[in-house]
C-alpha cells in the first residue's frame, strides 16, 4: 500500500495541474479576506459604530469555502485523468486489486487536499492583514479555528471528488457535473424546496452541509466577537438570528457532508470494479 500512495504522489507531483488548481484557490481566499477586513475597517468612520467591525473572519470563511471547489476538482480530474489518457489499466495491473488503488488515491488527494486548505489559510491570512492594516483583526482563537475547519473542509472536499471520479470515469462528465450542480443545480433546488415550505431540508444538501461546516462556525464566531452594544442593536440582532439559527451546528453539518464523502467514494468503488478498462 504504501508503494501505491508514493506512485499517487509521484503521478501528482509529476504534473502542473496540481498547483494550477492551488493558486486561484489561494488567491480567491486572500481576496475574499481582504475585502472583508477593509470593509470591517470603515466602521470606524460610521457613526454609533466608531470601531472596526471583524468582517475579515466570515469573509475569509466564505473564501476557504470556495476555494474548497477546487479540491475538489483535483480529486475528480486525478481520478479521470487516468482513464482519459488511459493509464488506469496499468495502474490497475500492478496494484493488488481496483479497492487498494482507489484506498492510495484517497489517501494521496486527502493529503493534496489538507496542502490546499493550508495554502487558502496562509493566503486567506495575509489578506486580512494587509486589508485591515494589522487592526481590528479578529481574535487568534477564532481565526484558528477556522483555519483548521477550513483545511478539513478540503480534505473532505477532495475525498468526494475521488469518489466522484471513480463513480463517472468520464473527465468532462465529471468536471460539468461538479461545477453544475454545486454552482447552479443545488441553489435552484433550494430554492424550489424553500418556496414550498421545506425549508429545513436545503442544509441536509451536500454542497450546503459541505459550506456550512465552516460558515456556520464563522458567523457564530464573528457575531460573539462583535461588542454587545452591536450584537443587540435592532439590526444586528435578527441578521444573527436569521444566519445563525438556519442552518445545524457546524459540527452537524461537517458529519452531514462526511457522510456524503463516504457515499460517493462506496458508489465510486462499486462503478470501478464494473467498469471495462481494455
Amino acid at each position: 500500500m504504501n508503494g501505491l500512495v508514493k506512485a499517487e504522489f509521484r503521478k501528482i507531483f509529476s504534473t502542473n495541474m496540481w498547483w494550477g488548481l492551488l493558486i486561484p484557490g489561494a488567491l480567491i481566499t486572500l481576496g475574499f479576506a481582504a475585502g472583508g477586513a477593509w470593509i470591517g475597517s470603515l466602521g470606524a468612520q460610521v457613526r454609533d459604530i466608531d470601531e472596526q467591525v471583524p468582517l475579515a473572519l466570515p469573509l475569509f470563511a466564505s473564501g476557504m469555502t470556495f476555494g474548497t471547489l477546487f479540491s475538489a476538482l483535483v480529486g475528480v480530474i486525478g481520478v479521470t485523468g487516468e482513464y482519459r489518457h488511459r493509464t488506469i489499466t496499468t495502474t490497475y495491473l500492478t496494484a493488488g486489486s481496483r479497492d487498494s488503488v482507489l484506498v492510495a488515491k484517497l489517501v494521496a488527494y486527502a493529503g493534496l487536499g489538507a496542502i490546499y486548505g493550508v495554502a487558502s489559510a496562509l493566503f486567506g491570512s495575509l489578506g486580512a492583514i494587509l486589508g485591515s492594516g494589522g487592526e481590528g483583526f479578529p481574535s487568534a482563537v477564532s481565526w484558528l479555528a477556522i483555519c483548521a475547519v477550513g483545511v478539513v473542509s478540503s480534505v473532505l472536499w477532495a475525498v468526494f471528488g475521488v469518489g466522484l471520479g471513480a463513480l463517472v470515469g468520464n473527465q468532462l462528465g465529471a468536471v460539468l457535473g461538479l461545477l453544475l450542480y454545486t454552482q447552479v443545480v443545488e441553489g435552484v433546488l433550494a430554492g424550489i424546496l424553500r418556496s414550498n415550505g421545506a425549508e429545513e431540508v436545503p442544509p441536509f444538501l451536500p454542497y450546503t452541509a459541505g459550506n456550512d461546516m465552516t460558515m456556520d462556525l464563522a458567523l457564530n464566531l464573528f457575531f460573539g466577537d462583535l461588542p454587545e452594544r452591536l450584537t443587540n442593536s435592532p439590526l444586528v440582532a435578527p441578521l444573527r438570528q436569521g444566519l445563525t439559527e438556519a442552518a445545524p451546528i457546524w459540527w452537524a453539518s461537517a458529519l452531514i457532508f462526511l457522510g456524503y464523502a463516504v457515499l460517493m467514494v462506496v458508489a465510486g468503488s462499486v462503478a470501478g470494479k464494473q467498469r471495462d478498462i481494455t
